[in-house]
């Protein structure tokens, strides 16, 4: 009986271990590694993280040589609305020291890049002829950079160039800023082709920054009027990339 006895349960072991339902484990992480549905334990490695980092080939041209090397030129800002959020009761920021080469202007560019508005230069008006702003020679003081075509006066060439601004020793000859009025949303780009407004003559005693513009960006963004900085009617600049049209931005 013992020795049948003993049989009987080798037998039975025997099925057990050949059509039981003990599962591999190492088998079962392959199979569901292939199918793509292995744990990963909260990690997900399949996708890269958006650090707010752009692409190479959404990087920003390199800065001219003129350009002050913390100026960052960017194409896509925030939108206006996030832009402009606390711009009309932000405290002007008027520069600490008129530090450029010629003592008169400033490099300080203010932290919350608000600035009163005045406009300076030659254009030309709608009977044709050009007006001559007796306060300003209508020479930019870093040249045209190639915007105009050979051979037109200082005047001609600020008339038919139209969209431009001072402030070249804040963000180098040549840059493009976009300005933006908050008030009625209107944005225009230009480019910095002269130096000014005076850091102790102006911006120091109305105790803020000036972007001194021309006449066409002066009417496009204040609606037809224009103003002095002692008015300090307000934008907000953000530098852009060279290649960035000039004019009002749609």
């Amino acid at each position: 009986m013992k020795s049948l006895a003993l049989a009987s349960v080798l037998l039975v072991l025997g099925c057990s271990s050949s059509e039981g339902t003990i599962t591999d484990d190492s088998d079962a992480a392959t199979d569901a590694a292939a199918d793509g549905t292995a744990s990963d334990d909260g990690i997900d490695t399949g996708t890269t993280p958006d650090l707010g980092v752009d692409s190479p080939g959404d990087a920003p041209k390199e800065a001219s040589p003129d350009a002050p090397t913390d100026t960052v030129p960017t194409d896509t800002g925030p939108s206006i609305d996030a832009l402009c959020a606390g711009v009309d009761t932000a405290s002007f920021q008027p520069p600490s020291v008129c530090d450029a080469a010629s003592g008169n202007t400033s490099t300080e560019i203010p932290k919350n890049r608000v600035y009163a508005t005045s406009w300076f230069g030659c254009y030309r008006k709608t009977d044709g002829t050009i007006f001559k702003d007796p306060t300003d020679n209508c020479l930019f003081a870093c040249g045209n950079k190639g915007l105009c075509a050979s051979g037109l006066t200082g005047p001609e060439c600020e008339a038919s160039l139209e969209w431009f601004a001072a402030d070249a020793d804040r963000y180098g000859c040549g840059a493009r800023i976009r300005v933006t009025n908050c008030a009625n949303k209107k944005q225009v780009v230009l480019v910095t082709l002269d130096r000014g407004p005076n850091c102790k003559s102006v911006e120091k005693p109305i105790g803020a920054p000036v972007l001194d513009m021309g006449h066409s960006p002066m009417v496009y963004l204040f609606d037809g009027k224009t103003y002095g900085g002692s008015d300090k009617k307000r934008v907000i600049i953000e530098p852009v990339a060279a290649t960035t049209p000039l004019g009002p931005v749609k």
